[in-house]
């Protein structure tokens, strides 16, 4: 398995406090691979099956490779979880790179804050909603799927807050990064770089 290295760097939000931007840079080696969530997305892959983690990627394909009206298809399609024939050559192709190396599922880790307890964020993948994640106590895992080779946004939208906006941080195995004082409705941006 190649070096692969997710570089997360901060684009400019809007109303928030800068920090150093060197402190804006998350990167994803080898070391943060899943290697259980990669072996079950590969199998469901195989078996002509999607989950919440492959549909954020496909519809990042299906962006890129269709249109019109089979672009509207394989949106549908996506939100029921279903694979359908504008889909399959997409799925295949995904499969593909699993089998190869060029994709697999990586672990971001988001930082523990007792100060920040209640605060959360909404998360957007390449506009694709990822969820809704509280900032807590307790460190804990966001797994995606990506390529290498890849430039993804990653938009992070304060919902709830606490002492002045919600602070968002974010570790791997070789570096950490974050954004802060994310009020209501405010938002930053980070590119994911697959690499």
């Amino acid at each position: 398995m190649g070096f692969a290295a997710i570089v997360i760097m901060l684009i400019s939000g809007r109303g928030f406090d800068d920090i150093n931007p060197a402190n804006k840079i998350l990167e994803i080696t080898d070391q943060d691979r899943d290697p259980e969530t990669t072996l079950i997305t590969k199998n469901l892959l195989k078996q002509n099956q999607i989950d919440p983690r492959i549909s954020v990627t496909l519809w990042n394909d299906a962006q890129q490779q269709l249109t019109g009206t089979t672009l509207e298809e394989a949106e549908q399609a996506l939100r029921q979880g279903q694979v359908n024939s504008a889909l399959q050559p997409l799925v295949k192709k995904l499969a593909d790179d699993f089998d190869t190396g060029q994709a697999a599922a990586f672990t971001i880790w988001v930082l523990d804050d007792e100060q920040q307890k209640g605060a959360s964020v909404d998360l957007q993948l390449n506009g694709a909603l990822l969820g809704r994640f509280a900032i807590e106590p307790n460190r804990y895992a966001i797994t995606l799927v990506q390529r290498t080779g890849t430039t993804s946004r990653l938009q992070i939208t304060g919902v709830g807050e606490t002492r002045g906006g919600a602070v968002f941080r974010a570790e791997t195995a070789t570096s950490e990064t974050e954004t802060r004082h994310l009020h209501t409705a405010r938002f930053d941006s980070w590119q994911l770089i697959v690499k």
